[in-house]
């Protein structure tokens, strides 16, 4: 949850395993080699990581979609608008014949879907049923002061997590929403930076660039500030963080959550 890695390597070793997987059925069911025979199926991403108990599934923007399988045939080339069908593997969810997925009656857990076409079936994927989002809260000082080291130490020039809970509601009780996308953004001097700004970034666990997180099985998401203390304009300086989720497109109640981080350069001894 808390990076992302090129996929691009995988989907090629996967296709190719999979192709080579369908040449040895194909060797028993005669399947077909006309365009429109499906002999691989890539399923590799989903719409969103968590589907709301008793919503559909929706993507960033809060628009409804469904699950979306690429098909491919002998040749290797998409087949368009193939005849795929989307199974749900646990109980709890509904699926319809477009792909879209409702969470009718599961309020928490997960549900694992597949892709299948022509007797073939794709990897599995797993999506997050959680409770509705009411809130975003701050789980770490709003305000913070960093002495960076110059010239630069990665290990002294990068911030404590600036964390946030999100929240949802179970019979009166504040419980986590899971599997949420808390977006991240930074700004100095009332400009947005971008994302590769040269002199502060937003890191994830792994040190990865990283604007987004998705919040953990206790609600949770973070990211660090790290400065690039050899290309600050200013000896101090301060940038501020915030931090947002929305739910139907809309802003989550408490959305978004500033902090504030003041910098200064660390005294010489």
């Amino acid at each position: 949850m808390r990076g992302h890695a090129p996929r691009r390597g995988r989907v090629v070793a996967a296709l190719t395993t999979l192709f080579a997987a369908a040449i040895v059925a194909g060797a028993c069911t005669n399947a077909t080699s006309a365009p429109n025979a499906v002999v691989a199926i890539a399923f590799d991403s989903l719409p969103y990581p968590a589907v709301v108990a008793h919503d559909t599934l929706r993507d960033s923007t809060g628009k409804a979609m469904p699950l979306k399988a690429v098909a491919y045939n002998s040749d290797g080339q998409v087949i368009v608008n193939p005849s795929v069908r989307y199974l749900a593997l646990d109980t709890g969810v509904v699926i319809d014949a477009q792909g879209y997925l409702v969470a009718n009656t599961r309020t928490s857990g997960t549900v694992r879907v597949v892709a299948t076409a022509n007797f073939l079936q794709s990897i599995t994927r797993t999506i997050l049923v959680t409770r509705q989002p009411l809130k975003l809260a701050a789980t770490s000082k709003l305000a913070d002061t960093l002495k960076y080291a110059s010239p630069d130490v990665a290990a002294d020039n990068i911030t404590a997590p600036f964390s946030v809970k999100l929240t949802g509601d179970s019979s009166g009780v504040a419980v986590p929403t899971v599997g949420f996308i808390v977006s991240y953004r930074l700004t100095r001097g009332g400009v947005v930076l971008s994302a590769n700004d040269t002199t502060v970034s937003l890191f994830d666990d792994a040190g990865h660039v990283s604007t987004a997180d998705t919040t953990a099985a206790d609600g949770t998401a973070s990211r660090k500030l790290r400065v690039w203390a050899n290309k600050l304009p200013f000896l101090e300086d301060s940038v501020f963080v915030t931090a947002s989720a929305k739910y139907h497109g809309a802003a989550v109640a408490g959305s978004p959550v500033t902090f504030v981080i003041h910098l200064l350069r660390k005294s010489a001894r």
